[in-house]
């Protein structure tokens, strides 16, 4: 079976690293920064699919075709929907409806795409069954995902209904500058960590990352420490929320002194301040300096940060013998920000 998979862009690879290694995918496709892997799988997958932790939606793959961005182009999708297969999906006695995706230059808008697929459904089930299918918009027992990205369109059938994936259960206090768990995970497999060894997020917000860490590292023991009480407590009621709190330390205290409070840690993950969303871009600048000249002594291993402050980062290792193993570009919310790990 193929199956269509979203997850954060910048981080496809991760998700197809943990497809295969989880559910034991094959990649068959990955677009770079748009947010979509292709894979195949074995029909027992699907009972798993929903434990990834990197990925957004899965969805069944009927079809891939490529199409222009003018306005005619939208019979050539018509003609892509009603020929997928998606009658093998969609009966009448199957509500169905469509939801649409568009990203990039076309003479057509995602409702267009929404309106066109739908007629194409509704004509491929009529001309099967000799019915049309019942249209719900609000509840329908199929999704069929009909995506136009670029030159390229999908067609799929939703397995993760109308609620992505990465907005967990857990999640009951949001943060204002909150980091979405499938960027959390991901920073997490890019750490190469050894279950059983520390990992602490100094200023871990709502508990994201520590949270995401206790899922995939049941023997780690999990830190996650924050300058503001209040932020501090909404991680404690996330992590009970996700049934984690007793295996997580929590702590009130500053980034900038991490000696007075644990006296190594193998690993840190954090997604520290920006200055865009939270404070200013001056005091966010200084916060890094001392943050990592702090890291550096009590360091042990691997450290990554999710930043739009790379070249300060770059510097400040430097300073504090930290090395630069890897970065990368991901979206994160409307910013582009850059995954750095630092090596001790």
């Amino acid at each position: 079976m193929r199956l269509l998979l979203t997850t954060n862009p910048g981080l496809e690879d991760v998700a197809a690293w943990e497809a295969g290694a989880r559910l034991g995918a094959r990649l068959v496709e990955e677009r770079r920064l748009h947010g979509r892997i292709i894979v195949d799988v074995g029909d027992d997958a699907l009972e798993l699919v929903d434990e990834l932790r990197c990925i957004h939606r899965a969805r069944i793959l009927l079809s891939k075709a490529s199409i222009c961005g003018e306005r005619r182009c939208l019979e050539e999708l018509r003609g892509v929907v009603a020929s997928s297969g998606v009658d093998e999906y969609v009966t009448p006695w199957t509500s169905f409806a469509v939801r649409a995706e568009r990203s990039g230059q076309h003479e057509y808008t995602s409702m267009d795409v929404a309106r066109v697929a739908g007629d194409a459904v509704i004509e491929a089930v009529r001309a099967r069954y000799g019915r049309r299918p019942p249209v719900n918009l609000d509840h329908p027992a199929v999704i069929v995902a009909v995506d136009v990205i670029g030159d390229t369109a999908y067609v799929a059938i939703e397995l993760s209904g109308d609620m992505s994936w990465h907005r967990r259960g857990y999640r009951v206090y949001e943060h204002p500058a909150s980091l979405k768990p499938s960027i959390a995970a991901g920073m997490l497999y890019l750490t190469r960590i050894r279950d059983g060894e520390s990992i602490m997020d100094p200023m871990c917000g709502g508990g994201t990352i520590p949270i995401e860490a206790g899922y995939l590292f049941e023997e780690s023991p999990l830190v996650c420490m924050d300058i503001n009480p209040r932020y501090i407590e909404g991680a404690r009621m996330n992590a009970a929320a996700a049934l984690l709190d007793r295996r997580i330390r929590f702590i009130h205290g500053d980034a900038r002194r991490l000696k007075d409070y644990v006296g190594s840690i193998d690993y840190m993950v954090s997604n520290p301040p920006y200055g865009i969303r939270l404070g200013s871009p001056r005091l966010v600048r200084s916060l890094y300096r001392e943050f990592i000249a702090s890291a550096s002594e009590v360091l042990e291993k691997r450290m990554t940060i999710i930043t739009t402050e790379h070249r300060l980062v770059r510097e400040e290792a430097e300073k504090h013998g930290l090395r630069i193993i890897h970065e990368r570009t991901v979206a994160h919310g409307n910013l582009w920000a850059r995954i750095m790990i630092l090596e001790a």
